[in-house]
């Protein structure tokens, strides 16, 4: 986990996303690149006068000049502060650095995958204005196209820490192979990972058969205390079944394997940011399957 991207937009929200990448980097070390894509595309107005026309191409860009100029002087502050912070407390062997650039956010931030070769893409949920049509869809691209992991973290106040960890388990083919990486990648947190997995009484009647074959794989780390196995049967609202959960368990991160096509991807993705992740008010970290 040496290379941590940080798409921003230099809202409020921005500080406790910093806040997340910082606790990975200050155990694993690395770097950690702040990205920030702001739109360039100059409108021109819709006129018969030429000089008019001109005009208005001449101030579109002034204005695209002008906020790219904004966007630097914010990524120069943001800069500044996360480095702060890291002397501040003491953190070492991370290198904080930036980039600025114009265009569609999605393209970018696939442009900048592509170029980095992040480790982990930590983002928020929200962005200015508390938008979350905008934002949510970006950190679903994100989830949808990653083949890293990628924590979103809602609009919260303090970092909550990564000691209790549910990992949302639609006990398909992979999911073994989640939950070893997860116990890697957090036991240096001392992590307790809960396996759950939520039914309806009148369905998936082989949920509890497959739990268990998949429980069977992990007996000893079952029996040091670093992980458990639960299936929920729920009636119809599974919103207050994965709110009851996660309050009875201190929960402080979701995890889950972005499928795109399963229930589970439907339960946890599609909805993630008009409901269920908003509710829970709970970082999520979106797995990608490994092949």
């Amino acid at each position: 986990m040496k290379k941590i991207l940080v798409p921003v937009d230099f809202s409020s929200h921005t500080d406790i996303t910093c806040r997340y990448a910082i606790e990975f980097a200050r155990v694993f070390g690395g770097e950690i690149k702040l990205f920030h894509t702001y739109f360039d595309q100059i409108i021109i107005a819709d006129t018969s006068f030429p000089d008019t026309l001109d005009m208005s191409t001449i101030y579109n860009e002034e204005l695209m000049k002008e906020i790219f100029r904004q966007a630097e002087r914010n990524m120069d502050e943001l800069e500044e502060k996360v480095n702060n912070l890291i002397q501040k407390e003491n953190i070492a062997d991370i290198k904080v650095s930036s980039t600025v650039t114009g265009g569609e956010l999605e393209h970018e931030l696939d442009g900048i995958c592509l170029e980095f070769h992040p480790d982990l893409v930590v983002m928020g949920t929200t962005g200015k204005g508390k938008n979350v049509n905008i934002w949510g869809k970006v950190s679903t691209f994100i989830i949808d196209h990653a083949k890293v992991p990628v924590i979103t973290v809602p609009d919260i106040k303090n970092f909550h820490g990564f000691g209790s960890i549910m990992f949302a388990a639609d006990l398909s083919e992979g999911n073994a192979a989640t939950i070893s990486e997860l116990m890697d990648l957090f036991s240096v947190f001392s992590a307790r990972i809960h396996v759950v997995h939520f039914i309806t009484k009148v369905k998936q009647s082989d949920a509890y058969v497959r739990m268990k074959v998949l429980q069977m794989k992990f007996g000893k780390e079952e029996k040091t205390n670093q992980i458990c196995f639960e299936v929920i049967e729920v009636a119809e609202d599974n919103q207050t079944a994965v709110d009851q959960f996660v309050a009875a368990n201190k929960i402080e991160l979701i995890a889950f394997q972005p499928h795109k096509h399963s229930l589970l991807y439907m339960f946890f993705t599609k909805n993630i940011t008009k409901k269920n992740l908003f509710a829970t008010n709970v970082p999520l970290l979106a797995v990608p399957v490994t092949v």
